[in-house]
């Protein structure tokens, strides 16, 4: 009933307006043109001239003024307000009261740019999210270190962007046909559910992820992978994240039930993230292949600098031992301790560059050869450099033959100038050379190994770093003593 009585009405109250518009410039035609018409015959038949041009002016004022110009006025103002409108300017509502067309007019183009004004304010809403979620991942790129990294950054920033509560990526275990749990972010720290596993097909995550469109729906935190999450539905966004038209996982983000619907633009955002990320994943496992490989290429020159000189066989891995060995001494971190190890197995991979009559010689150098084998930690540097997971062992590699006082090379760094790790790397290096046999030396004993190093204590090498390494030959000594004395 309601419906035909929408119908039925617009078409009256359109003849309404048209016949109230007819009517009033029909009447305002009169009392321009008809009424001064007759009253000049009534003068031509005896009327007063006076008394006909009083009612002849009062007849056009009044047709004029009082019927025609405020329809002329309204049309005017909508003009106004059509020409600011169209060059974007901000434009007020047309304040018309015209009980026809023109008021109609005003009226729709009220209802129009109040729209247009509510789709701008969404569109800039939309951008400033935008530009947020962009900030917001842009500076997390500056310091990520690895994919997973930069994925948590990701599904944080992306939360925060979107003013949600929680949000997680799910990956797809192609052998299994299910879904786990990569990443969460919550607003309270609440960790990820390890043991979740989502079926393909099964709750929200798993229809997205096989049939790769987006959803949204309602859902719970422990839904989408949050440990300990409570059990009350929210507003739940699920995207899926799509390499070449297959769907290899989901992005779920979920607001509390009474907040802001997602809406369409948020859907679109998301994935569009998703899709960066799935390339991303994708460029890494290609990345992490070549670079896996380049490494393996890395670690065989190093041995084969090793397998061209007798002397040096071994060399590099007692290096690596010796100065991750004193990193634990000075109380760095498990990941430090990785690096020296690292370092020290690639310290001397430039010197594949030095010709072997120089690198061989079974003499002391020459002033000229000397030069170009001090070349090799720049060459090492350059061959170790273009691996992203060993760029902190570059500065290592490039500065372990600095000298404390300044006199080493390649920069002639100084003291604390000189990286940590290249003033452990000189200690450790120098030590086994110290104790093996060379082309054109003897060994030293332990005994004049230690002494030497103290000598050179704060000249060639680091105290802190000299006494550290004593400590751990002292250990070594007594522990010896101990056994033999057993």
């Amino acid at each position: 009933m309601a419906t035909e009585h929408s119908t039925t009405s617009a078409p009256q109250s359109q003849v309404k307006y048209e016949q109230s518009v007819e009517y009033r410039l029909a009447l305002a035609f009169g009392f321009m043109v008809f009424v001064p018409i007759v009253v000049v015959w009534a003068i031509s038949k005896g009327l007063g001239w006076s008394l006909g041009m009083v009612i002849i002016v009062a007849s056009a004022f009044l047709g004029y003024f009082g019927i025609a110009r405020p329809m002329l006025r309204a049309v005017l103002k909508i003009t106004e307000r059509v020409k600011a409108a169209s060059i974007g300017e901000r434009v007020e509502a047309v304040d018309v009261k015209e009980p026809n067309e023109i008021g109609e007019l005003a009226r729709a183009f009220n209802r129009i740019t109040q729209d247009l004004e509510e789709k701008v304010e969404e569109l800039k809403s939309s951008q400033q999210l935008v530009k947020k979620l962009l900030s917001r991942i842009g500076t997390a790129l500056v310091s990520y270190e690895g994919i997973d990294n930069l994925l948590n950054l990701i599904v944080e920033n992306t939360v925060a962007a979107l003013e949600a509560q929680m949000g997680s990526l799910m990956l797809v275990d192609g052998e299994k046909q299910e879904l786990y749990v990569k990443t969460t972010w919550s607003s309270n720290g609440q960790a990820p559910n390890a043991e979740l596993r989502v079926k393909l097909g099964d709750g929200v995550a798993g229809w997205v992820a096989r049939e790769g469109r987006p959803m949204r729906a309602k859902g719970t935190p422990s839904s989408m992978g949050i440990a300990n999450g409570h059990s009350e539905e929210g507003l739940l966004l699920c995207v899926p994240l799509k390499l070449r038209d297959q769907a290899i996982g989901v992005v779920l983000v979920l607001r509390p039930a009474n907040g802001k619907a997602f809406t369409e633009d948020d859907e679109a955002l998301v994935e569009s993230i998703g899709s960066q990320i799935a390339v991303a994943m994708e460029n890494y496992r290609l990345n992490l292949d070549v670079e896996r490989t380049y490494i393996e290429t890395i670690m065989a020159l190093a041995l084969a600098v090793e397998a061209k000189d007798p002397y040096s066989a071994g060399h590099s891995k007692r290096v690596g031992f010796y100065a991750a060995k004193i990193g634990e001494a000075m109380g760095l971190d498990g990941e430090m301790q990785r690096l020296l190890n690292d370092a020290g197995v690639l310290h001397d991979i430039g010197k594949i560059g030095i010709k072997d009559e120089i690198l061989l010689k079974p003499t002391p150098l020459t002033p000229d050869e000397d030069k170009i084998m001090q070349q090799h930690p720049l060459i090492g540097e350059a061959i170790v450099k273009p691996v992203r997971s060993l760029q902190k062992v570059v500065a290592f590699i490039r500065h372990h033959h600095e000298r404390y006082d300044g006199a080493g090379y390649p920069g002639g760094l100084k003291a604390e100038d000189i990286p940590l790790g290249a003033r452990i790397l000189s200690v450790a290096d120098t030590y086994d050379a110290m104790v093996t046999d060379r082309p054109y030396r003897k060994r030293l004993t332990i005994e004049d190994a230690k002494v030497e190093l103290k000598k050179l204590a704060g000249v060639q090498y680091d105290p802190t770093v000299v006494d550290a390494f004593l400590k751990i030959v002292a250990e070594k000594e007594a522990r010896l003593a101990n056994k033999s004395d057993r």
